[in-house]
């Protein structure tokens, strides 16, 4: 099934769930994540994300995911706050907060989807080397001399070496489009490429869009000016659907995330998975007398 018929499917089978009304329990889940914040989440000692943090320092990789998450909930948050608090509905404006959100959670995903420390560092270094470039492409905006922070990009080369990475590697592009199509693919969530596609639209004033995010009222003239004439409203059942899409990214973020952050050793894994194989005591089995 391709994502577009994702969408009309859960149009067509979750109208009664996803109402306008039914949309409270995601509004007291982003309160939750706003609330907590990172209070409850810390790096254990021999974890993934502990490891890698090692080989990232000062660049830790822990720090790179926490931004991004909190830019993530940050996102819901104030679209919970336009929408629940405010009770104020535009047409467009909280599909632009809904991919902020899904792109910051996917990239989270994306940095996080082995369980494997050096690639988890190998992606997050690429994403530091591609937030340097951006900012030289922001300052030669005002200074068309600008380049590189030199003390900024030495200490990310110094980095690079450590873990046999060259620059060459981390130049190479990537377009966020990959990030979303990776993190949807690996971690199953198919809906959020199409949601994040359609917001984006929304949010640069892509008239594509509008099929599938708002209502159109025609105002029939029956056929004197030859022109169809209306008014754009927001789709509420749409808006629901993209905000839940959103959620779940956020939610398999943070859940991977804290798994990443805790020692596997000390979680009684070993304990309730079954070997593969028969183990027998062997003669250097010592017992007391």
């Amino acid at each position: 099934m391709s994502d577009r018929e994702t969408y009309f499917q859960q149009l067509t089978q979750r109208e009664s769930e996803l109402a306008w009304t039914g949309m409270r329990f995601d509004f007291n889940r982003i309160e939750e994540w706003h609330r907590s914040g990172q209070e409850s989440w810390k790096v254990g000692s021999g974890s993934v994300l502990d490891a890698a943090d090692g080989l990232t320092e000062p660049h830790q990789v822990s720090h790179l995911i926490g931004y991004l998450l909190h830019t993530a909930v940050d996102h819901l948050h104030a679209l919970k706050t336009l929408l629940a608090d405010a009770e104020a509905q535009h047409t467009f404006a909280p599909y632009t907060l809904i991919r902020g959100s899904l792109q910051a959670a996917s990239t989270a995903l994306w940095i996080l989807q082995d369980a494997d420390p050096r690639l988890i560092t190998r992606r997050a270094l690429h994403l530091e080397y591609q937030n340097l470039w951006d900012q030289r492409r922001a300052t030669r905006l005002v200074d068309k001399d600008a380049d590189f922070d030199e003390e900024r990009l030495a200490l990310l080369k110094q980095v690079l070496d450590r873990n046999n990475v060259t620059t060459a590697v981390v130049k190479k592009q990537l377009h966020v489009s990959e990030i979303i199509a990776t993190a949807a693919a690996v971690f199953a969530l198919p809906a959020s490429r199409l949601t994040w596609q359609m917001c984006s639209a929304a949010a640069h004033g892509r008239p594509w869009a509008k099929q599938f995010l708002t209502l159109f009222e025609a105002h029939d003239d029956d056929g004197i000016s030859k022109t169809l004439s209306g008014q754009l409203t927001s789709n509420q059942l749409a808006m629901a659907i993209s905000l839940n899409n959103a959620c779940e990214v956020f939610d398999k973020a943070r859940t991977v995330r804290n798994t990443h952050s805790r020692n596997p050793n000390h979680t009684g894994s070993s304990f309730t998975n079954p070997s593969s194989r028969l183990h027998l005591v062997t003669k250097r089995l010592f017992t007391p007398r």
